[in-house]
């Protein structure tokens, strides 16, 4: 058969690779890999003798065929690049990932070594675990941290230069239960928006006790937030749990910034309050006010919109309302309101009458402590962005274990 002079092979089909799993990993067992690496792809006829290496959870096999001189050796995860190249450091890809998802989804080291020996892999171990986290996902992690509140701190150091002023939320957070705190972390958030903008570590040795710590790290936090933005002016409020060391050192350290007080953490104070005075058989009869009362708590804060001295009348005015006196004109110490204000009406057989009971609430509820206090809970901002970040943290550091840091 003759064939034409311009005839050439057809050029072969490049090869597909189909259904591509999304994982980056695949689990193999042990007898499918071998029995896949022994066979020769040169001569095909072959076996191939092999040596494996397992570098933490990256295995090397070193494979020479016993019939032909096919010699090679396969990876099961590529190797990192690192800014030393040395032959005792081996960076396999795998084992930087698996550390870093056990670290960025709080599983941690144990847990993750637990459930690999249990699936009958075998583990990283706690020095290679921790060597990984110290030099490689730590500092990423930082990096990335410390980059983006770089950018938060310029915008807000922007806004304090045309005049704006911001306001903060604070709250911290012990890394154990009790009264034997080793270490307290507390975050400063921006009330408004409820990013993360600056956080302090601090240790008890710093301040001698661990009941100190919380007001030392806010201190030392608003100190250096200061001098990141431009100086403590640029601040107009900063909203905090009712802690009275907070309340003497932001007088005394702080006088331009207007402190305000939690609400959720000042009513939930109340609401324990009333549930523990309740349990008293003669105190049956306020058990039908406790609802009543928390609500026109937060009434008295809310529609006082920031006046403080409007609060505290409302405040007390609930006192006199649950005994059915809703007009208090001719009480000269209320000069912004002079009745409840309420528009529902209460069945007259549940006002309290009794005392006892009106004493025993304004020892325990509608004390001189509280009415002071209610000046200056906020009306607006709150805490809870900083104790869901707290909540948060507890993830990765749980209370229950102990930590060297």
């Amino acid at each position: 058969m003759n064939e034409s002079s311009e005839w050439t092979p057809p050029t072969p089909a490049t090869p597909r690779i189909e259904s591509v799993p999304l994982s980056n990993y695949m689990i193999v067992s042990k007898e499918s890999l071998t029995s896949l690496l022994l066979e020769c792809p040169k001569c095909e006829q072959g076996q191939c003798h092999l040596s494996f290496h397992m570098v933490g959870l990256a295995a090397s096999c070193t494979r020479e065929c016993n019939r032909c001189d096919f010699t090679a050796t396969w990876h099961s995860s590529p190797v990192l690049k690192t800014s030393k190249v040395s032959n005792k450091e081996k960076l396999p890809k795998i084992n930087v990932d698996f550390v870093s998802g056990a670290i960025l989804s709080a599983v941690g080291g144990t847990k993750l070594r637990l459930l690999l020996m249990m699936s009958g892999v075998t583990p990283l171990s706690t020095t290679s675990f921790h060597r990984l986290k110290k030099f490689y996902v730590s500092p990423a992690v930082d990096e990335l941290f410390f980059k983006k509140q770089g950018e938060l701190i310029d915008e807000l150091r922007k806004r304090v230069a045309k005049g704006e002023k911001i306001h903060i939320c604070g709250d911290g957070s012990f890394d154990s239960r009790g009264y034997s705190a080793a270490y307290c972390r507390y975050f400063l958030l921006n009330a408004e928006t409820g990013e993360a903008i600056h956080y302090v570590l601090i240790h008890k040795s710093e301040t001698g006790s661990s009941a100190k710590m919380e007001v030392a790290a806010l201190e030392q936090g608003l100190r250096e937030l200061s001098l990141m933005i431009g100086g403590s002016k640029g601040i107009a409020s900063v909203v905090t749990d009712r802690h009275s060391a907070v309340a003497k050192m932001m007088k005394e350290k702080y006088p331009g910034i207007k402190h305000f007080y939690d609400p959720w953490h000042f009513f939930r104070n109340i609401t324990m309050t009333l549930l523990t005075v309740c349990k008293a058989k003669y105190m049956e009869s306020v058990r039908f006010w406790v609802k009543p009362i928390i609500n026109r708590c937060y009434d008295a804060v809310i529609s006082a919109q920031g006046n403080g001295e409007l609060a505290q009348e409302k405040f007390r005015a609930i006192l006199l309302c649950i005994q059915g006196k809703h007009r208090f004109d001719q009480d000269p110490s209320f000069k912004l309101i002079n009745e409840c204000g309420h528009t529902s009406s209460y069945n007259p057989e549940y006002y309290i009458k009794t005392k006892r009971i009106i004493d025993r609430l304004e020892e325990q509820i509608f004390t001189s402590k509280n009415i002071e206090d209610i000046a200056s809970v906020s009306w607006i901002l709150q805490t809870s962005p900083c104790e869901s970040i707290n909540a948060l943290a507890w993830r990765y550091a749980p209370k229950d274990y102990f930590y060297v840091r």
